[in-house]
């Protein structure tokens, strides 16, 4: 199934692409050949009644302007200019010529002989305006690392639920990626790197704002509110928002309505429909009962035991026979499981024969999604405003009982100018989501996933006499629900005064509250009981006991103040000096509560509630009280000089109560600056080509409050369980308390970026690059060993570690109108970055931990050679056969007394040439044959998109990928034989037989949960490349005429298609999508791995309306 799909979205993917790339050069051809091609088309009457017009097209200095579309106005009759900025063109009398180019504005000519026409530059994109912290500046104009993302490509064109996988692959150095597949599944967003701090808790996950105000999650903003978006990536241009911003800014701001524009309505809706990407499957019944076996014969046994079900030799033939003859039944032609048939006992023992497919059985092929947003805006010439609503719903892909998400979004902002020198403002945003899944009665990776692939596909999901095996859908189908209900509410209150002019003076105040609820209603759940190995067919009412049959409700509020005061004054001196000074402060307060109750016996389960159940009662780890306050004082000074040299110098004093008193205040400045060669005389030679180049150079630095709890703060753990008991009750015991330096302070983010930005061909082409290094010094990292008499093993944290992180960004983007009508915009990034421990307090330099010149991320292992053969081998007098060890290097080292090495198990390299494969000390002066093969964060990230535009018509696709992730994946999914009497997947099948020696993988063999072991050390052969390259959007649209709209009394509207994930290139050898990044999701998360919820593809068709 995952094949068929995969093979027909990739033919379907690679068929639009090449329309879309076919038809660009053809138009390209058309215009080209347009001129001559037009006296091939008219009657001879006509063309004796055309006349040929030619001319210069030039720019106000009079350079020419290579490529200029030239159309006859109302046809398709046109050209562009050569090199010269020449043109010839037969046109008929009176014809109006539209000319046009990217960078100017349009113009519109009687058509005469010769022509000499002027293009005035547009100044839109000289005056392009990016926000910035705490104002706007001109793109032109920024010194810092800034980047605008083009909403309108990244959002409003494509049917995207979440701001944060939109901007996937959009904007290069901001990573975005997803643990697993989902519904209400909040995306990570890292910014220049993964780690930036060894304390950093959330990584260097970017600070978030909203209308300049910190938002929780993106995925509480609904993406239909977004006016634009900008990423603030060096210190020096998010320093001015502190420590909070160490790792750089994401800036939002919402819709507004517009001065003297009429009331204007606008919907907009979405359908869409979203099929798994790809999932493992388990083998069939006979084949990996068949691995089963030879994995236990290693071990010396001839049969497997595993929870209710055995396999023996008769056990597979009955299996392949089951299979033979009813294979091709579907399960609803089977019926219920038939004794005799579908499984048997024998000597006491159960053995099961009947193949199911629980993907099959219980996911759906296709699930549904749709979105709705409303909005009025407007506005009178003192008033605007704009109002939103937006409507989210989402369906799980399971048949059963599957999870739902909801989420509801309204925004509304009015601004009103009371006075000339005084407005006022006001915006309201609320947000609730719901998500409902099945009761879950495992935690942690146990979910209904991972078992659905955990049991081998003899396992039995058919109901037996009526009542069903015990299994994960067993469970699924007879829970309750539970809900987790997110409530965001935000009110912001602000003005501007403007006492003088060129003088604002702004102040805003916001309160926003976080309500998090959440509801699970337990019950339980009954059936034969599958996991007793001595007799699977004893029924059991209550497979978890009283464990679950409760109610839980949790609740956490987050309540925040906000207030925000600054004065921006601009002005120009002498039409040479541009000076700008912005001035101001804020202050936030924060207060978390949590509250969890528990209480077990439910009176109904159909009415799960705490005044209806009539257990014990619980309040367990989740009940918390604590808050949070920061300040800071900041400034900024733009300066240039007749837009050629720029600078600016930011300053802010932060302080943060994570801090320990007297250590809580802290000065962070950055300085960047910028020069506009292209404004130069010296470079007017370049003016034919080169519209705009500018360099530019940044240094700052910012404080880090991100680091691990209580880092400033000695605390003592409390255990209700010592072991000692007194009168019958076990005494709680306090531990010794940690050890903190009282030197220990702040540490600081320091980045360097140069970089340039340049436009050329009238900037058509624009090319921006970036080199930067961020280090992170007085890294929180472990101090001097303490002797045992100090009565604390812990080494206590000092500021004597250090990470940097050097990389580099690149964007292109190009625009053209071509004279046939077609206009082309596409668009590339890419990015790398690596991190590095520079300084790090660990004299053993174990390679598995943190030390000096450690690139973050590495993985150490061995390298493969190959699978051992006869040949490497000898035969002993009881027919056991042994590597032979002097022909091999000996791997004596991970043999057990079941396990040794011989025929068809891996073979890893012996590097040191000693003889014997080791892993010596495993430090840096002495690792054995280890050696680095690979790491887990990407060696660089890219995208690009291409949007083509043909009358009404408009057609875009984007694709995003990454180059060398690797992964060493664990776990049933990555390993098999990892639990060898449970499932083996259909990919594991290819293993080493006397009749199969070129496999892919070794001969069966048991690893009993572990996963860097025997035949999977770490090591090249099955370390997984994770790179891949993916068409994550195709959208076709069309602009219905504006006299057809008007007609129906609207005022504009499109219609689309779309698909999302449409497919992708990867270098896999295991069924895993490649975004895949669960790792440990729980205490074993890793063990999931590949086994979680399917990332989705997803097809969708929406309209768009304007009253």
């Amino acid at each position: 199934m995952n094949e068929d799909r995969k093979r027909w979205e990739l033919a379907g993917g690679k068929f639009l692409t090449a329309v879309a790339i076919s038809a660009l050069f053809l138009c390209n051809n058309n215009a080209m050949a347009a001129p001559t091609a037009l006296g091939s088309s008219l009657g001879i009457t006509e063309q004796l009644q055309n006349q040929s017009v030619s001319g210069i097209v030039t720019d106000a200095n009079g350079e020419p302007v290579i490529g200029a579309s030239i159309v006859e106005k109302g046809t398709a009759n046109g050209c562009i200019t050569d090199v010269d900025g020449r043109f010839t063109l037969d046109v008929k009398p009176g014809a109006v010529l539209k000319i046009s180019f990217v960078g100017f504005q349009t113009s519109e000519l009687k058509a005469t002989r010769n022509m000499r026409v002027v293009l005035k530059e547009d100044s839109e994109l000289l005056d392009e305006v990016v926000v910035v912290g705490y104002g706007s500046q001109k793109k032109v104009n920024l010194t810092g690392a800034v980047a605008n993302v083009d909403v309108q490509e990244a959002i409003a064109s494509r049917p995207v639920t979440d701001i944060a996988k939109a901007l996937q692959g959009i904007t290069p150095g901001l990573s975005i990626t997803t643990n697993v597949g989902g519904i209400g599944v909040d995306s990570n967003i890292k910014l220049r790197g993964a780690t930036g701090s060894l304390s950093a808790t959330e990584g260097t996950s970017p600070l978030i704002l909203v209308d300049n105000v910190e938002v929780p999650s993106l995925s509480l903003v609904n993406p239909d509110d977004i006016a634009s978006i900008s990423v603030l990536k060096d210190a020096a241009s998010a320093s001015i928002y502190g420590t909070r911003a160490a790792w750089g800014v994401v800036l939002i701001t919402t819709k507004t309505g517009k001065k003297n524009d009429k009331p204007r309505v606008s919907y907009s809706n979405n359908f869409s429909w979203s099929t798994p990407t790809v999932m493992p499957q388990v083998a069939k019944s006979y084949e990996g009962a068949q691995a089963m076996l030879l994995a236990a014969k290693r071990n010396g046994a001839s049969t497997v035991s595993s929870i209710g079900y055995n396999v023996d030799e008769l056990a597979v033939e009955k299996m392949r026979e089951w299979y033979d003859t009813y294979g091709g039944m579907s399960q609803d032609e089977l019926g219920e499981m038939q004794l005799g048939r579908d499984f048997e006992e024998r000597g006491g023992k159960y053995y099961f024969y009947r193949q199911f497919d629980p993907l099959d059985m219980f996911m759906k092929d296709w699930t549904p999604q749709q979105k709705h947003n409303l909005s009025v805006s407007g506005g009178s010439d003192k008033t605007t405003y704009n109002i939103s609503l937006g409507y989210l719903n989402q369906k799980g892909i399971l048949k059963v009982n599957t999870d739902e998400y909801d989420r509801y979004n309204f925004n509304a902002n009015v601004n009103t100018q009371i006075r000339d020198w005084w407005s006022v403002r006001a915006n309201v945003m609320f947000s609730r989501s719901t998500k409902s899944e099945p009761y879950q009665y495992t935690s942690g990776y146990t979910d209904v996933w991972y078992y659905l692939l955990r049991w081998p596909s003899f396992y039995p999901y058919a109901d037996y006499q009526g009542t069903p095996f015990r299994s994960a859908m067993t469970e699924i189908s007879q829970a309750n629900r539970e809900s987790l209900t997110n409530n965001f509410t935000r009110v912001n209150l602000g003005t501007t005064i403007n006492p003088i002019k060129d003088l604002a003076i702004n102040f805003d105040y916001t309160f926003a509250l976080l309500n998090d609820y959440q509801k699970r209603n337990g019950g339980e759940v009954s059936g034969w009981d599958m996991f007793n190995s001595s007799n699977p067919l004893t029924y059991n009412s209550s497979f978890y006991g009283a464990t679950h049959n409760r109610v839980v409700e949790r609740s956490r509020y987050t309540m925040s103040n906000t207030f925000k005061a600054y004065a921006t004054y601009e002005k120009a001196f002498a039409q040479k000096h541009n000076l700008k000074v912005m001035v101001g402060m804020d202050a936030e307060t924060r207060e978390k509560i949590g509250h969890s109750s528990d209480r077990r016996t439910l009176v109904n389960f159909d009415k799960p509630e705490i005044n209806l159940a009539i257990g014990d009662q619980y309040v367990d780890g989740t009940t918390y009280h604590n808050d949070f306050a920061a300040a800071g004082f900041f400034g900024r000074v733009n300066y240039d000089y007749m837009g050629k040299y720029l600078l600016e110098v930011n300053a802010r004093y932060d302080g943060s109560s994570k801090f320990p008193s007297g250590d809580q205040w802290a000065l962070f400045p950055s300085v960047s600056a910028g020069w506009r060669l292209s404004e130069e005389a010296f470079m007017k030679w370049a003016k034919p080509v080169l519209s705009d180049f500018k360099v530019r150079g940044s240094w700052g630095t910012i404080g880090n409050q991100d680091v691990a709890a209580n880092s400033f703060l000695s605390v003592m753990s409390v255990n209700k369980s010592s072991g000692w008991v007194i009168d019958g009750k076990q005494m709680p015991y306090i531990g010794v308390p940690s050890v903190v330096s009282p030197s220990l302070t702040w540490e600081r983010v320091t980045t360097i970026d140069v970089g340039f930005d340049a436009r050329f061909f009238n900037n058509a082409l624009g090319v921006s690059f970036d080199w930067y290094q961020r280090t992170t010094s007085d890294m929180h990292s472990p101090g001097e060993t303490l002797p045992s008499t100090f009565g604390s093993t812990t080494m206590p944290k000092v500021n004597s570690g250090e990470l940097q992180g050097r990389g580099f960004e690149l964007a292109i983007d190009y625009n053209k109108q071509f004279a046939c009508g077609l206009g082309l915009t596409a668009r590339a990034t890419l990015s790398k970055i690596r991190e590095k421990i520079t300084k790090y307090n660990n004299p053993n330099k174990n390679i598995y931990g943190n030390y000096e010149g450690k690139i973050i991320g590495e993985i150490w292992g061995y390298e493969t050679d190959r699978l051992f053969q006869y040949e490497d081998c000898y035969q002993d007098a009881d027919g056991k056969w042994f590597i032979d060890t002097n022909k091999v290097p000996s791997q004596a080292l991970y043999e057990t007394g079941a396990f040794k090495y011989g025929p068809g198990d891996v073979k890893y390299k012996d590097l040191d040439g000693d003889g014997e494969i080791t892993y010596g000390e495993q430090t840096l002066e002495d690792h054995g044959d280890l050696k680095r093969i690979g790491n887990t964060l990407p060696n660089f990230e890219y995208g690009f998109s291409v949007a083509l535009t043909y009358k009404d018509f408009d057609f875009s696709t984007f694709f995003q990928g990454i180059g060398s992730r690797d992964v060493w994946a664990v776990g049933q999914t990555g390993i098999p034989g990892f639990m060898p009497g449970e499932g083996w997947l259909e990919h594991q099948m290819d293993y080493w037989t006397p009749e199969n020696t070129d496999a892919f993988y070794p001969t069966p063999t048991s690893h009993s949960w572990i996963n860097n072991g025997q035949n999977f050390l770490r090591q090249t052969r099955y370390l997984q490349n994770m790179s891949y390259l993916r068409c994550k959007n195709i959208t076709l649209g069309y602009t219905v005429p504006e006299k057809w709209m008007k007609a129906m009394t609207f005022t504009s509207g499109r219609i689309y298609v779309s698909a999302e994930n449409v497919f992708e290139f990867d270098h896999t050898n295991i069924p895993v999508d490649p975004e895949t990044t669960e790792k440990a999701a729980a205490s074993n998360g890793e063990y999931k791995f590949g086994k979680s919820y399917p990332f989705m593809r997803t097809i969708s068709f929406g309209v768009q309306l304007t009253f």
